[in-house]
C-alpha cells in the first residue's frame, strides 16, 4: 500500500513489512496536521483498507462525504450513539465487517470517562486484533491526551493501552498514527517507537524544549535537524523523517471536507452490509440502555420509598417526643412503655427497606456474574467445537479413503505407533488419534502475563538481571513492580521451561529457554 503525502513524497508498507508502520504527525494548532493524516487515511480507504479514527472533538465525520463504509459512533454526527460498556461491540463490529469507524468521544462529559473508555476500546482492539489479523490504521488524535508524559491515576490505564498498542500492535496488524499539537506533553515511550515522524511548525519554546519537547525527540532518535529549521515551516510543510533519511515535504490537499471548518456534509449511502451492522449494533445498545434505566428507575423508586419512610420515622419521633412531654407534665413521670414500643416501629422499618436494598443489590451481582460465566463459557465451547470440527473432518477423509480403496492397514496419515483398524462389513472401524489441544491465555493484567510477553518479544535473548527487569516493566506500565515479587514469578516462568537462569557474581540471570518462543507461538502458554 502506497500513502501519497505530496507529489514527491510517499510512504510504502512494503518498506515496513518488518518492523510495521508507526506513524507520528507533529505541528502546532492550524499549521496541516490534520490535513496529512487525512491524506493518509484517504489513501487507505481509497485502496480498500480500513481505518479506526479516535477524536475528543467533532473533525472527521466528514469521510462519510466521500465513503459509504465509514460509521461515526458518538459526537453531533453519530450513526450509533456511544455507550460507555459498548467498547467491546464497537470493536468486533467493525472488524468483524470491515467497518471503518470514526469514535467521537465527547458524548462522555467527564474527561476520566473519556480516558476510561479509550483504554477500553484500545485493550479490546489488541485483544481482537489477535484473532482477525486485519490490518487496520488507527488514527488517534489528540495523542497527548490519551498518552500524557505527566500522568496520573486517571490517565494510567490509558497511557498503558496506548504504549501497548505503539509497541506490540505491529505483530497483529494495527498500525497507529499518533496526532498531536503538544509533543512536550505526549509520553516519549510511544512517540520514540515510531518510525515515520512529521515534524510540521512550532515556535512555543516548551514543544521545541531541548529535555521535554521536540528536540529532544530529534535528539534522542539521532535526527539531523535543527531547531530553526522548525521554527521556519510553512503552514502545510513537513520535515519528515523515515528509515530512509530527511525530507522536506508539502503537503497535499485532502479530499474531503475539513470536520471543524465544514460541521454539515451529505453522506453517501451506506454499502449493503453496513446498515445491517448498524441495526444489530443500534438494537443491542438500545436493548442495553432500556435494560440500565429500569435498573435505575427501580433503584430511585426504592431510594424515595426509603427517604419517605425516613421522613415518616421523623414525624413518628416528633409525635413521640411531645407525647412523652404532654404526659410527663400531666403525670410528673415518662412512660414506660409507649416510647420503646415506637422505637421498635422506627428499627424494624428501618432494617426492613435496609434489607430490601440489600437483596436487590445482591441479585444484580448473581445475574452479573452467570452472564459473565455464560460468555466464558460460550468462549470455551467455541474453541473446543473449532478443535473438533477439523479432527472430525480429518477422520471422515481417512475413513472415506480407506473404504474406497478396500484397505484393512493402518489409517494413512497417522503415526506408526497408533493402531487403527478399518474392517468393512465385519465390525466397526476403530481410530485413535492423539490429539493435543493448543491452548492460550496471556492475561497482560498481571505481571506474569507481562513477563511473558517480554519473552516473547526478544527481551530475554540477552541474559538479563532482576533490576533491568523491574526497571523495564515500569518503563512499559507506568509503575515499578515488588522486587520480591518480580523474582516469584521469574522463578515460575523458569518451572514452566519458558526461561532458564544461572548465577553470575551472586546474582541470578535469566535468559529464554531454546523453545520458549515456539511454544508460545504455538499458543501452549497459560498464564
Amino acid at each position: 500500500m502506497k500513502l501519497r503525502l505530496s507529489e514527491d513524497y510517499v510512504i510504502d508498507t512494503d518498506d515496513y513489512r518488518r518492523e510495521g508502520l508507526r506513524i507520528a504527525i507533529l505541528a502546532m494548532s492550524g499549521h496541516g496536521k490534520s490535513n496529512a493524516a487525512a491524506d493518509i487515511v484517504e489513501d487507505v480507504l481509497d485502496q480498500k483498507g480500513q481505518t479506526i479514527v479516535l477524536e475528543p472533538i467533532t473533525e472527521w465525520h466528514t469521510l462519510k462525504a466521500r465513503y459509504n463504509n465509514v460509521v461515526t459512533v458518538g459526537g453531533e454526527f453519530q450513526d450509533l450513539p456511544l455507550e460507555h460498556d459498548f467498547a467491546k461491540e464497537y470493536v468486533h463490529a467493525s472488524l468483524e465487517n470491515g467497518v471503518n469507524l470514526v469514535v467521537n468521544v465527547s458524548d462522555l462529559e467527564e474527561e476520566t470517562e473519556q480516558r476510561k473508555f479509550v483504554a477500553d476500546f484500545l485493550w479490546n482492539l489488541y485483544r481482537s486484533e489477535q484473532k482477525y489479523r486485519r490490518v487496520v490504521f488507527l488514527a488517534v488524535e489528540e495523542a497527548d491526551t490519551w498518552a500524557p508524559q505527566m500522568w496520573d491515576q486517571t490517565s494510567k490505564q490509558s497511557l498503558a493501552r496506548v504504549s501497548l498498542i505503539a509497541k506490540h500492535g505491529r505483530k497483529i496488524g494495527i498500525f497507529p498514527i499518533f496526532i498531536t499539537q503538544r509533543p512536550a506533553d505526549f509520553h516519549k515511550s510511544p512517540l520514540s517507537q515510531c518510525n515515520v515522524i512529521l515534524f510540521g511548525k512550532f515556535t512555543s519554546s516548551a514543544d521545541l524544549d531541548p529535555k521535554t519537547g521536540i528536540m529532544y525527540v530529534v535528539k534522542k532518535l539521532h535526527i539531523p535537524i535543527e531547531e530553526k529549521d522548525i521554527i521556519n515551516l510553512e503552514t502545510g510543510e513537513f520535515i519528515a523523517w523515515d528509515k530512509f533519511g530527511v525530507h522536506r515535504i508539502k503537503a497535499r490537499k485532502r479530499t474531503c471536507p475539513h470536520g471543524a471548518d465544514t460541521p454539515l456534509v451529505a453522506p453517501v449511502p451506506f454499502a449493503a452490509g453496513v446498515n445491517q451492522t448498524l441495526g444489530s449494533l443500534k438494537e443491542a445498545i438500545q436493548k442495553a440502555v432500556e435494560a440500565k434505566k429500569k435498573e435505575k428507575s427501580l433503584v430511585e423508586s426504592l431510594q424515595a420509598e426509603l427517604t419517605a419512610k425516613d421522613e415518616k420515622i421523623k414525624e413518628l419521633e416528633k409525635k413521640a417526643d411531645i407525647k412523652i412531654a404532654v404526659s410527663e407534665m400531666l403525670k410528673g413521670e415518662r412512660p414506660a412503655k409507649e416510647t420503646p414500643d415506637i422505637t421498635a416501629k422506627i428499627t424494624e422499618l428501618t432494617k426492613t427497606y435496609e434489607n430490601r436494598i440489600t437483596t436487590l443489590e445482591h441479585e444484580k451481582k448473581e445475574k452479573t456474574e452467570r452472564v459473565l460465566a455464560l460468555e466464558s463459557e460460550k468462549a470455551d465451547l467455541q474453541e473446543k467445537f473449532r478443535v473438533y470440527e477439523s479432527l472430525d473432518k480429518a477422520l471422515t477423509a481417512i475413513l472415506e479413503s480407506k473404504l474406497a480403496t478396500h484397505l484393512p492397514t493402518n489409517v494413512r496419515g497417522l503415526p506408526s505407533d497408533v493402531p487403527s483398524e478399518v474392517v468393512v462389513g465385519q465390525e466397526v472401524p476403530r481410530v485413535i488419534v492423539s490429539v493435543r489441544k493448543p491452548v492460550v491465555e496471556i492475561d497482560e493484567g498481571n505481571w506474569r502475563g507481562r513477563l511473558v510477553l517480554l519473552v516473547a518479544d526478544g527481551y530475554f535473548d540477552e541474559a538479563r538481571r532482576l533490576t533491568p527487569v523491574r526497571e523495564r516493566l515500569q518503563q512499559d506500565y507506568g509503575a515499578l513492580p515488588n522486587a520480591a515479587l518480580i523474582s516469584n514469578e521469574l522463578v515460575e516462568l523458569v518451572k514452566m521451561h519458558l526461561l532458564q537462569r544461572r548465577q553470575e557474581g551472586g546474582q541470578w540471570v535469566y535468559s529464554v529457554y531454546p523453545e520458549a518462543k515456539e511454544r508460545i507461538e504455538r499458543k501452549e502458554v497459560r498464564v
